[in-house]
């Protein structure tokens, strides 16, 4: 019997009679799904039924060491790195604006990546690879490539596609859209590490329901991630609502700990939550795009915020800022000086 099978007969059996799989076991068939010996229909039903019964967390370690072990890792040359994980299905009622984000982080002194797909179900949002891809900046790079612009220190950046990094994973599309809902992949995928710092490899991550923050924190710390900042953002992102305080959270040996974020910390008023379209009812990459170009050329409004914000919170939260005044004030000033946009161009296809 395969490790898929025994699986199942272990976690669907019911809501009285399931049991609970060990971390070696969700592992062993989680690897046959991920390297194709296990059955579609029994992979489909393995994860479904982790879901309904809801996952341990040795399940989900299992699963997410699973997929690590796909993932090709580099280890980069800079001394501290950022990762942050947007949702990958992308956004349908704003504009992803954090696309931008890791060149205005790297223009700030912390290197940068960010990681997702062009396109995911059962969203279908517009994506972090789709903004980029039309603003004209490379989002086919490989592990090799992404990792030679981060040890760049005239760029510092870069956009990391799951189909690049764990192709393995991005393989099982179609088997997730045809699930339907979101299995435990949609949250295990953010917490994959393709590139190391050779000091510290932070996390900058979203989250909707209050039940996450604990989990994300412990499986960050198992992952080797040196801290994780978890927000309770728009749209399950990892930007924090404009006009209101938020309940973000961040990791201390592997235990959330709460970490309040009010806007006005940061010196920023705004009435909207976030970046909205105006030009279309949709969101769209384009509009994306001129609002997050904008933004760079310093034009005040949601997106500036949004990115001052985003960076400000991760230049203070790891380290960078004394405090959230300082960040912010830094991060104002390093795009006003067109250095953020700069290091935007740099990622531009040659």
């Amino acid at each position: 019997m395969t490790a898929v099978a025994k699986a199942i007969k272990k976690v669907a059996t019911g809501p009285h009679l399931s049991k609970d799989l060990t971390q070696q076991e969700s592992q062993l068939a989680m690897d046959e799904i991920l390297t194709g010996r296990a059955d579609p229909v029994q992979a489909a039903i393995f994860l479904i039924a982790l879901r309904m019964k809801r996952e341990t967390d040795d399940e989900n370690l299992g699963i997410l060491q699973s997929i690590q072990s796909v993932t090709k890792q580099i280890s980069s040359k800079v001394d501290e790195l950022l990762i942050i994980s947007d949702p990958f299905n992308g956004y349908n009622r704003h504009c992803p604006i954090a696309a931008f984000l890791p060149a205005v982080l790297a223009a700030c002194g912390l290197p940068t990546i960010s990681q997702g797909v062009k396109e995911m179900g059962p969203k279908f949002g517009v994506t972090h690879s789709q903004v980029l891809e039309h603003a004209g900046i490379a989002t086919e790079l490989s592990v090799e490539q992404a990792t030679e612009r981060v040890n760049n220190a005239d760029i510092g950046w870069a956009y990391l596609d799951q189909a690049q990094a764990t192709p393995r994973l991005y393989a099982l599309q179609d088997l997730r859209t045809r699930i339907i809902k979101r299995p435990s992949l949609a949250t295990l995928e953010k917490l994959v590490m393709p590139i190391k710092a050779q000091q510290s490899t932070y996390l900058q991550i979203g989250f909707v329901h209050k039940a996450y923050p604990p989990v994300l924190a412990w499986l960050a710390e198992q992952a080797g991630f040196a801290s994780t900042l978890m927000v309770r953002g728009i749209e399950g992102g990892i930007l924090p609502t404009l006009r209101a305080g938020s309940n973000c959270f961040t990791e201390h040996k592997g235990q959330a700990k709460q970490y309040p974020v009010s806007p006005k910390q940061f010196g920023l008023e705004q009435n909207t939550r976030g970046v909205q379209p105006q030009k279309n009812e949709q969101v769209t990459a384009a509009e994306t795009v001129e609002l997050g170009l904008n933004a760079l050329s310093g034009h005040a409004g949601a997106a500036f915020d949004s990115l001052v914000l985003g960076a400000a919170m991760a230049l203070n939260h790891f380290g960078l800022q004394d405090s959230p005044q300082q960040a912010a004030a830094y991060v104002r000033a390093t795009i006003k000086s067109a250095k953020a946009k700069s290091y935007f161009e740099q990622g531009l296809v040659k």
